[in-house]
């Protein structure tokens, strides 16, 4: 695996550990901005989803299909 996909997976491993982890320390400690509803979550949840578009995006484009 190249250089810059191992970049883009450790990055992606990161952001799924913080939208797995924001919320549940938001419910926790009574957080609005942290709780699963909110729009903050939301969005990191879009930018999650993008980055692993991209990553399965550029994996198909190495190995093919």
């Amino acid at each position: 695996m190249p250089k810059s996909q191992q970049i883009i997976l450790g990055i992606l491993i990161i952001f799924l550990v913080i939208n797995l982890l924001l919320p549940i320390i938001g419910a926790a400690f009574d957080i609005e901005v942290l709780k699963f509803g909110s729009i903050f979550i939301k969005i990191f949840d879009v930018l999650t989803f993008i980055l692993a578009a991209i990553f399965a995006y550029r994996q198909i484009k190495r190995k093919g299909f």
